[in-house]
């Protein structure tokens, strides 16, 4: 299992914007890499604690967890996310944060 995760700094005026986007182009990838077995969970989340306040913007925290580290180049080789990726540059006023690696601990609800 792997997880990735994501820091993205939107534009306070652009927010709409990308989160209508983000629905639009990211979550169908999200829904058809899920249906496969290859998406074991994701979120987009507003961050409201973060320890680098990028000035005029909205942070977003982005967690994708991957049955195998296969998973992420599957995603980053979708062609509905390759397609969103481009459109979501223009959203963003830094360049985005990311981390990822092997699963070792979690709890399901």
């Amino acid at each position: 299992m792997e997880t990735v995760a994501i820091v993205l700094s939107v534009g306070e005026d652009r927010v709409d914007e990308f989160e209508q986007g983000f629905r639009e182009h990211e979550l169908p990838v999200w829904q058809d890499l899920s249906g496969r077995g290859v998406l074991v969970r994701a979120s987009l989340s507003r961050l409201a604690i973060t320890f680098q306040r990028t000035p005029d913007a909205t942070e977003y925290l982005v967690i994708a967890v991957f049955a195998d580290s296969e998973g992420h180049h599957q995603h980053d080789s979708h062609p509905g996310f390759q397609a969103w990726n481009t459109l979501a540059d223009a959203y963003q006023v830094r360049e985005p944060l990311a981390f990822g690696g092997e699963t070792i601990l979690r709890v399901d609800a």
